[in-house]
């Protein structure tokens, strides 16, 4: 029973971004992005991680019409088989307290009835591979060094005759035409007489005429006035693992695309007590609205949130253990 429910739920993540099952919860697939590892030369695909969420009960339909597909059946039918097997599920989830889901994860239960979700490092919903992307070796390429190759010119045979013939390049005249242009500008042309006349005709006052023409007060320079204006506190980045449950409303690869997020995000909640956390591969980076102790009080804000924000019905919570 298991076996056929978790090969459908993997079917389904394969082609979509959740699947919830009806009663039990929904799991997520969040992508990541492709790396690189420069000190292997590997350019590693694009990956992904799963995630499950409690609150997601609402069917959403996908795995109704892929029982009806699979067994021939109407969605009516499809539905009743579905809710009989997840019953089974639930029924041995309570009885033994975990329970494996193969090429998905392990859901555990505990005591007060709250479900966890521990993922399958090599789940096919999460490979590449399964894709038809595999790792490529991408080495560094060298840097093209150009030489310059100068073109040898064989000299003419000298004519004979009376002249002697001098050769030169046009790049050495053009340096001696610059130096000969330097050289005469610097000639002090009939500027030695008016200058000196000049200094004759000038005379320097004394400190009493100083003081009857310019007085005795001097000006005090007025500096001027700094204002300290506060500066806006941006988005906060974290990364420790504070193991507090967070109402993630985006996951992006790139700084520059949380950025914009967050103004949006700012602009539409009216709150900046927004927080980003880095991943501890670092691949992602994920946006905070509000954190909790127990999971318990994490989806019961979940729950007002998305009714009062709709546009943020993909918010989901995340354990940053």
């Amino acid at each position: 029973m298991n076996y056929r429910l978790a090969e459908q739920i993997t079917f389904l993540l394969l082609r979509h971004h959740y699947v919830v099952v009806p009663q039990l919860g929904g799991f997520i697939r969040e992508v990541l992005p492709a790396s690189y590892n420069a000190d292997k030369a590997i350019a590693y695909p694009p990956s992904a991680e799963l995630h499950f969420n409690q609150e997601l009960t609402h069917s959403d339909g996908l795995l109704e019409e892929r029982y009806a597909l699979l067994l021939g059946l109407s969605l009516r039918r499809a539905r009743l088989v579905l809710e009989e097997e997840v019953k089974q599920l639930r029924h041995a989830l309570i009885q033994m307290g975990t329970i494996e889901l193969p090429g998905i994860g392990t859901l555990q239960m505990s005591a007060s009835g709250v479900v966890s979700f521990v993922p399958q490092p090599s789940s096919p919903a999460t490979l590449g591979a399964s894709y038809g992307y595999t790792s490529l070796t991408l080495p560094r390429l060298a840097q093209q060094r150009t030489i310059e190759t100068a073109e040898v010119v064989s000299p003419a045979p000298r004519e004979k005759g009376d002249y002697i013939l001098l050769r030169f390049s046009k790049r050495a005249l053009g340096y001696a035409a610059a130096v000969a242009f330097v050289a005469l500008s610097l000639i002090p042309w009939g500027r030695g007489a008016e200058s000196e006349r000049s200094y004759q005709a000038g005379f320097t006052p004394t400190s009493y005429s100083a003081e009857q023409l310019f007085g005795t007060a001097t000006l005090e320079e007025k500096k001027p006035e700094v204002v300290d204006i506060p500066q806006e506190q941006g988005l906060q980045y974290c990364s420790e693992q504070d193991n507090r449950y967070h109402i993630i409303i985006a996951t992006e690869p790139t700084k520059e695309r949380l950025e914009s997020y967050y103004k949006q995000a700012v602009s539409e909640l009216g709150t900046k007590d927004i927080q980003a956390y880095c991943s501890r591969t670092g691949k992602v980076i994920r946006l905070s609205v509000a954190s909790f102790d127990s999971s318990d009080a994490a989806y019961t804000f979940l729950n007002s949130f998305v009714k009062e924000h709709p546009s943020y019905s993909t918010a989901w919570v995340f354990r940053n253990n």
